[in-house]
């Protein structure tokens, strides 16, 4: 399987929106969802702001604006919610 790329912005809106609690928790879950197949990576801001953090994966246009890391993993079509 190739590798995939989240680009998570770290802009003071996305901070604003909990991007760094999304980007910690989702490296801290990876693992334990079999996930290692996945880069996570911290980028300055992506000019998308408002609505939720921003976050890119792999080199797709969209930018999926996102609350919670629960958000990311449906979005990778990888399971139902992951904490309650």
């Amino acid at each position: 399987m190739r590798k995939k790329n989240i680009k998570i912005c770290k802009g003071a809106g996305c901070k604003a929106w909990s991007s760094d609690q999304v980007a910690r928790e989702l490296m801290e879950i990876r693992e334990g969802l079999n996930l290692d197949q996945i880069n996570i990576c911290r980028v300055s801001c992506m000019n998308v702001c408002g609505g939720g953090a921003s976050v890119r994966v792999n080199d797709e246009t969209e930018v999926l604006k996102v609350k919670e890391v629960d958000d990311v993993i449906n979005a990778l079509g990888v399971g139902e919610k992951v904490f309650a």
